[in-house]
This record gives C-alpha cells, structure tokens and sequence, in this order.
C-alpha cells in the first residue's frame, strides 16, 4: 500500500467529496504564492539615502501597491477552508442520521467558533438543532465539535477557528482582507558599530503589530563616511480582523490549511488526529473515474511550504553565483550559474542556508564556500 493509500485509509466514502475541497485550497495558496514572490521578487520599495548630520538614512520613499488579486484570493482560499469544515460537518450529520437533512434541518447545521462554553451549550440548544440526535448534549459527534472550540485553549483569540471565523466574516460582509506590504527584515553584509536597523518581525518585541511600510519610515542609519551592503526583505501580510495583528500571509494559510486538513477534519470524522493527513496535491484541473485511487498518487506537501521553499531557491540561484565569485574563493560565475540551475529548489535553498549557518565563523565560512565552488565544477566536469 502506498503512501498516499494510508493517507485515506481512515476516510470514509461518505466524506471523500473534501479531498478536491482541499486540493482547490492548496491551488489557491499555490496562486497567491506565485503572487506573493513576483511582487517581493521585483522589489516593491523604493529607497533612498539621505544625509543627516554625520548619519546617512536609508528611507522608504515608496511602496508598489499590492496586486488587487490578492486579497481576494486570500479570502477565496479562507472561504474554502471553513466550507470545507462545514460541508464535512454536515455530511456527518447526515450520515449518522442514515437520511437526508430537511431544509429547516439544513439551515442550523455550520461550524460554530464560539469563546465560551456556555455559548456553545447554547448552539446546541438551539432551535432545530437540538432535535438532531448527533448534535445532542454527550452525543459523539458534539463533543468533538467542543473539542475544536476556541475556548478550549488560553490563547482564545489565536485558535485556528476563532481565525478561520474572523477572517471569513469579514470577507463576507466587508470589502477583502486588508493586505500590506511589512518589513520582514534587515540585513547588513558586514556588522558596524555605529550601524542601525529597522526591528525584523521576529525580534519586535510587539510580533505582528508594527504598521505596514510607508513612504519616510527609516530601515536604517549608519555613520555618513562608510558605505554597508544591505539586504531588505520585505513580507506581504494580512491584518487579523479580531485583533488588528499583522501575520505573514502564506504563514497565516499555511497555519490554518494545516490545522483544518490535519486536525479540524480528521477529529470531526474519527474523533482522533490521524498520523497521517490527506494529501493537499490532488490534481482537479481533470475528472477522475476513482477518486480514492486517485488520491493515492497525490503530493503531501503543502502549497504555503512549496511557495516558501521557491522563494527560497530563487534568491539561492540569484545569490549563490555572485557570493562564489568573489575572493578569495573566485569561482567562475558561469559554472555556478550552471551548477545552480540544474538543482531542485530544496537541494539549492540547503546551499545557501549552509553558508547563512556558518556566517559569523570566517575559517568555516571559507570552508563551506571552497566546498560549494568544488561541488559546481564537479558538476561541470561530468
């Protein structure tokens, strides 16, 4: 049996219609990936320096607009997912119920996200709902729906669901989820002294809550009479409606994709998280006459990290070349842009993630790089 054959061993017949659910999310993600690294990838900040004193400031002095698609896209995809939990809910209610719901029974059936354990006591209690044996107080299929609730942890408001809920609310009534261009982060060449730089994401001591870039925000000040190479990573993020938190928007898919597909879903259908997921890589640009069979052969890694890792092997092919012509290693460019180029993206985002990881050592630094420039002209040689 293979891989993908264990993957589904564990849903039923009756719930197979979530697995091309699943796969239209992950070619959302897939599209808004492609988005995402064509609109970073041709740099949307322009920069400046400016002469202060005895400090040189590099400011903003313009920021690309984000691609109007985008938005959509990101509450298109959120929109799947929670359809998914709630399509899923109710062909399990359905089938336990061994008939079809009436449409007074079908309109009380949806996922509820609710804060407080008296609220959800509520839900069940409530109109038609409470007639449905499955939806019943101690009732099987009840208590894995309370145990999905966001009450059910301390960080109430940063619940996969509580999010899944925000978000697809506002979609519903609002204009799109609000996206903006953030800093993600700064990185000199070479450290200074006198050198400053704009706080990345991950070390503001506020994750999440600084404002989007906008023209004269200063990402950093060094002293007027050197000149520092810098790198400038910007990050596409979309705001938290409940919070007004700002979250990397392929992080925040990716963190809700994976909560539904591995967690919401399997618990809803078997009552436990399965040691293994549907797999999100099912093609359904084409029919299949068995879709079970079909699944078997589907990929198992997610849009968000396949979007990730391109990224990641775009700026290593870009990267690489240059770092390894320059002495002492003095490499041939040509050969490393050969060498570069007939590497998978995993293989060559691992080669500049050896040289990133040895950074702050010069002799191994040194090292890796010799070694990379003899792994390249192995290559040319064969």
């Amino acid at each position: 049996m293979s891989t993908s054959a264990v993957h589904c061993a564990w849903l039923p017949d009756h719930q197979l219609h979530v697995a091309p659910t699943l796969a239209h999310v992950d070619q959302l993600i897939a599209h808004i990936s492609r988005i995402v690294h064509d609109y970073t990838d041709q740099g949307p900040l322009t920069l400046a320096e400016t002469v202060q004193g005895d400090r040189m400031h590099l400011k903003v002095t313009a920021v690309a607009p984000i691609p109007e698609v985008l938005p959509r896209l990101v509450a298109d995809a959120l929109t799947q997912l929670r359809a998914a939990l709630e399509h899923t809910l109710y062909a399990e209610v359905e089938h336990r119920l061994k008939r079809p719901l009436t449409g007074q029974e079908a309109r009380c059936i949806e996922m509820p996200a609710c804060s407080e354990s008296a609220r959800f006591d509520a839900w069940l209690a409530h109109g038609q709902r409470r007639r449905l044996a499955p939806l019943a107080v101690g009732a099987e299929l009840a208590e894995r729906i309370r145990g999905l609730q966001p009450f059910q942890r301390r960080d109430v408001e940063d619940h996969p669901l509580r999010l899944l809920a925000e978000h697809t609310n506002l979609a519903k009534h609002r204009p799109p989820a609000v996206a903006a261009t953030r800093l993600g982060a700064v990185y000199p060449d070479h450290q200074h002294p006198d050198l400053t730089v704009a706080l990345p994401l991950e070390r503001n001591p506020q994750p999440g809550h600084g404002l989007p870039l906008q023209p004269g925000d200063i990402l950093a000040s060094g002293p007027g009479y050197t000149r520092i190479a810098l790198s400038i990573v910007p990050t596409v993020c979309v705001q938290r409606p409940h919070t007004q938190v700002w979250h990397i928007a392929l992080k925040e898919l990716g963190y809700l994709e994976d909560w539904v597909r591995t967690t919401a879903i399997p618990i809803l259908i078997t009552g436990t998280r399965q040691g293994t997921a549907i797999p999100p890589q099912l093609d359904i640009t084409i029919g299949h006459p068995d879709l079970r069979q079909a699944l078997q052969s589907a990929g198992t890694t997610p849009a968000a990290d396949r979007g990730v890792l391109s990224m990641q092997a775009t700026i290593a092919r870009r990267d690489l070349p240059e770092i390894l012509a320059m002495p002492p290693v003095g490499a041939d460019r040509e050969v490393i842009t050969a060498w570069v180029a007939s590497l998978d993206d995993a293989t060559v985002a691992t080669a500049l993630t050896r040289i990133a990881e040895v950074r702050s050592n010069p002799t191994a630094l040194l090292d890796c790089l010799r070694q990379l420039s003899a792994e390249a002209h192995a290559y040319q040689s064969r």
